[in-house]
């Protein structure tokens, strides 16, 4: 798929130092960040690791060009995309992508959880994310992942005037930071979101957010490939074969509007329940298709209620 073989650059140690002592430097003064603002300055996920999503990956191969040889555009005429948003249902890879474009391109990736960001410090929410971009200044080449970018509108969590005033000062300063990416070859911002609807018009177009890529649910095809991957990485990390007979056919059948975070759920599920049954004493055979059907089934109704709470709290 690519031209280009992926490159993992080691980080000077001092270097990474430095980045830790930023954040600590930021949780000194905005309080505990775990879990809201996070840094690997080594992303391990390849894009190739990913099953489906070919058209996905095809713009995010054109992303790591850009960032690993930004001057291809200047022989061009044209400018790199400095902002692009991923959108698409819940556990379609939106994270995976972000994470595998830091990889192939050498890149530290942060991962700005923005529901969390403003749920923690709310007002404050725009100074934390001012001082997360500026952090990214000579610090050689990232990419910054705000993860559910529709959080940023807070009249949609908090009511009243309050909430409208925060949010309008939160998005200038994300938009503010935007065009100062424009001076920063080796960077790039990254949103997601499961609800476009939902992200604030200003954030989406010319200098802003303006690639937007599509990632949608996979068909068939793709989630056979999706179920191959994570047999094969189960079964390498076992060190033995732990799948057998398996029938694509009847549990691509029973996984209807699923993505891929819903199937490597359903695979880890099974294998979690022969754990289980090894662990009471039982000597359970590998993991068959009946095994994975009677996973579905339970995992059908707890992703019903699952998505009843997330949508009926965020409305």
């Amino acid at each position: 798929m690519s031209a280009l073989k992926p490159i993992r650059p080691e980080l000077p140690d001092v270097t990474i130092r430095r980045l830790e002592d930023l954040l600590t430097g930021l949780a000194k003064r905005f309080g505990d960040l775990r879990g809201k603002v996070d840094m690997d300055p080594r992303p391990q996920i390849a894009l190739p690791e990913i099953g489906g999503l070919a058209a996905a990956k095809r713009e995010i191969q054109s992303l790591v060009l850009a960032l690993r040889r930004p001057e291809l555009h200047r022989r061009w005429g044209t400018v790199p995309v400095k902002g692009v948003l991923l959108y698409g249902p819940p556990g379609t890879g939106k994270t995976l992508l972000a994470r595998a474009l830091a990889h192939e391109a050498g890149a530290v990736f942060y991962h700005l959880r923005i529901r969390h960001i403003a749920f923690k410090w709310y007002g404050d929410s725009g100074d934390l994310i001012q001082e997360v971009f500026q952090a990214l200044g000579g610090n050689g080449r990232s990419v910054l992942f705000l993860d559910e970018i529709e959080a940023l509108s807070f009249d949609r969590m908090f009511p009243g005037e309050e909430a409208r005033a925060a949010s309008r000062r939160v998005i200038t300063v994300v938009l503010e930071r935007l065009e100062a990416l424009a001076g920063m070859e080796e960077t790039l911002a990254v949103a997601s979101t499961n609800r476009p609807d939902a992200v604030d018009p200003s954030l989406v177009g010319p200098g802003r957010f303006d690639r937007l890529i599509e990632v949608p649910l996979p068909d068939g095809d793709e989630k056979r490939e999706i179920l191959a991957i994570h047999q094969r990485r189960a079964e390498a990390a076992a060190g033995r074969p732990l799948f057998r007979n398996v029938d694509y056919d009847a549990i691509l059948a029973r996984t209807v509007k699923m993505g891929g975070g819903d199937l490597a759920e359903i695979l880890q599920r099974a294998l979690e329940e022969k754990a289980r049954r090894e662990g009471a004493g039982e000597q359970p055979g590998p993991v068959e298709t009946d095994d994975i059907l009677r996973v579905i089934e339970d995992y059908r109704r707890i992703k019903e209620v699952v998505e009843k709470i997330r949508y009926g709290q965020y409305l």
